[in-house]
């Protein structure tokens, strides 16, 4: 890497307050006036590129995915396409040790500003996503239901009245012969509705076993809590509960065919 010719790309475009650093053979860091809310500096690192002696690789050797760790968990099919969402929508990709983003020595200043932009938007992404993160409560159930749960021949939104075809399940599972209704819970208006079909459910004497699955039973109001409790055979309070215990408890519950 010609480390004079990217002092001399930076320094033609007048980017004061940037400084190079070699912290290890062939790794630089690069000091930018650009903080972490927290106030740390935000870690930027540049490197030789495949791409040939023209390009430069900026990176930040997984320092931005550990830092989000720490307050956020990428460890859901749903979150990871939220992440790579930011990084296809900054034009920044990543391997299995880091973020990084190769860049024409010619437009390296724009480039570490494109990389440290979208740092940013990775570290703060438990803040500006967390309604997309939110909504996607019912992406993770319908994952794993149908994953880690495809044993028990999982049917999604099925309506069981054949006169109330309105009134679905969203997921039918079968163990034993006996059916399982799971239901995804998130707010009050979906608990009301739940409640309803329930009771729906018991008068038409069908024989049934019901898992509801919240996203944050703390959330629901009072009423709506009562109305499940008093109906659901089966409530787990968030959607990682489910995950624990639900083949357990399938199996327990359901042991015995009809």
């Amino acid at each position: 890497m010609d480390v004079s010719r990217i002092r001399e790309s930076l320094n033609r475009m007048g980017s004061g307050g940037l400084d190079l650093y070699e912290r290890r053979a062939g790794d630089y860091q690069l000091i930018l006036p650009i903080l972490h809310e927290d106030g740390d500096m935000l870690e930027v690192y540049l490197q030789d590129s495949p791409m040939g002696e023209e390009y430069v690789r900026i990176c930040d050797f997984g320092l931005a995915l550990m830092r989000l760790s720490y307050t956020f968990n990428v460890d859901t099919p749903s979150r990871q396409r939220i992440l790579d969402s930011i990084l296809i929508n900054n034009r920044v990709k990543s391997d299995d040790t880091s973020i990084y983003l190769d860049t024409h020595i010619s437009a390296l200043y724009e480039g570490v500003l494109q990389f440290a932009g979208c740092i940013q938007k990775v570290c703060n992404m438990r803040y500006w996503s967390r309604e997309t993160v939110r909504t996607a409560f019912y992406d993770d159930l319908d994952e794993y239901v149908t994953t880690g749960l495809s044993q028990f021949s999982p049917v999604a939104d099925r309506s069981p009245l054949e006169d109330y075809p309105i009134i679905s399940v969203d997921w039918t599972l079968t163990h034993n012969d006996r059916s399982l209704y799971v239901f995804g819970v998130r707010g009050d208006n979906k608990a009301k509705n739940v409640a309803i079909s329930l009771l729906e459910f018991q008068k038409a004497r069908l024989s049934y076993i019901s898992l509801i699955v919240h996203e944050n039973m703390e959330d629901l109001g009072t009423k709506e809590s009562v109305y499940l409790t008093k109906n659901a055979d089966r409530q787990y309070p968030i959607l990682e509960d489910f995950r624990e215990k639900a083949v357990d408890d399938i199996e327990r519950i359901a042991g015995v065919a009809t």
